[in-house]
């Protein structure tokens, strides 16, 4: 009933059909880059109006756009560095980093996606506030920031939830129940950090080379790190693996059986608590927390599966216009 594969048909997977869409042969590429992206920027407006995820996919789509512009311009910034590793430990090295990723962002194909996204999103949250109330806008987008539901909810977060539920229907003092509702929702903002570090590192590092790869990581991120996980949610990363081209490795076919096996623990131990009525809450929790481990280590070996192809990739192409330089001179 709520429509998962409407939205992420229309218009998630034809926003990312238009930004892929590749360029002519002619000497049009140019404008044939900024119509994309004018039309991908109102295509994902609407996407975010209709579900809130698909705005994570904004900084990668700017990226995209960013170096497609380079390419075809000619214009590659000087600083660009080319390597396997992140310079996380480099302080010098990742600041001329984000100087690059800057100049590069407010190139006009990327600026133009932006503002067109921004125009349309905006226009159409305003049209639903003018016509539905300020519920609308409640419903449709503040509600998922402050969601705390501990039913059919595969996060590992949920028996938290549900103990301060609890506190706060039994508690007599309000003191201990404010500072409950306080404690939850900072629990809920510090969730978000891990996220944003890795939404940054996947739209910058990966998207421009391999865009599939890297919205399919940011999605799998959000749903595997977020405090409410229902069954719905996995429809949103599994429609983007047809795009991915992940390597068979032996950590992927690992991480991928304790996956099943973490599903399978977890649909167990909800049956026995939803249908049987046992009082197995602690073992549905550990079942989660062997969700969310299975989770985040499949993502490790997909991440590190795409990385190694993304920089050969890289290399091989950093390889092929060193030899063009040498030709000419």
């Amino acid at each position: 009933g709520s429509a998962e594969s409407l939205v992420v048909l229309l218009p998630v997977l034809l926003t990312v059909a238009v930004v892929m869409m590749p360029a002519p042969s002619s000497n049009t590429k140019n404008i044939h880059l900024l119509r994309r992206a004018f039309l991908a920027g109102i295509l994902h407006g609407i996407a975010v109006h209709s579900k809130l995820y698909p705005i994570i996919y904004t900084l990668s789509f700017m990226a995209y756009f960013a170096t497609q512009h380079e390419k075809q311009t000619g214009k590659t910034m000087r600083d660009s560095p080319v390597s396997s590793s992140f310079p996380w430990l480099e302080p010098a090295r990742l600041i001329r980093l984000v100087g690059v990723w800057i100049r590069r962002l407010i190139s006009l194909p990327p600026l133009l996606f932006f503002l067109t996204f921004v125009v349309t999103a905006s226009s159409l949250t305003y049209l639903a506030v003018y016509y539905y109330g300020i519920e609308a806008l409640e419903e449709g987008m503040l509600y998922h920031f402050s969601r705390v539901d501990h039913r059919h909810n595969y996060s590992m977060f949920w028996y938290g939830i549900y103990l301060t539920r609890g506190i706060l229907s039994s508690s007599s003092s309000v003191t201990s129940a404010s500072s409950s509702v306080v404690l939850l929702a900072w629990l809920g903002r510090c969730l978000m950090i891990p996220q944003l570090v890795l939404l940054v590192y996947s739209s910058l590092g990966v998207a421009p080379t391999n865009l599939g790869i890297a919205l399919f990581i940011q999605t799998f991120v959000l749903v595997t790190h977020n405090k409410v996980i229902t069954a719905q949610y996995f429809t949103w990363y599994l429609c983007l693996l047809p795009l991915c081209n992940f390597a068979w490795t032996s950590k992927v076919q690992t991480g991928l059986g304790w996956l099943l096996l973490s599903i399978v623990t977890w649909l167990g131990s909800a049956y026995c608590l939803e249908m049987q009525g046992f009082a197995v809450h602690k073992v549905l929790w550990m079942a989660s927390c062997l969700f969310f481990c299975a989770n985040v280590n499949l993502m490790g070996a997909l991440l590190q599966a795409s990385l190694s192809n993304t920089t050969k990739v890289m290399i091989k192409g950093t390889e092929e216009l060193e030899q063009d330089k040498s030709k000419l001179e």
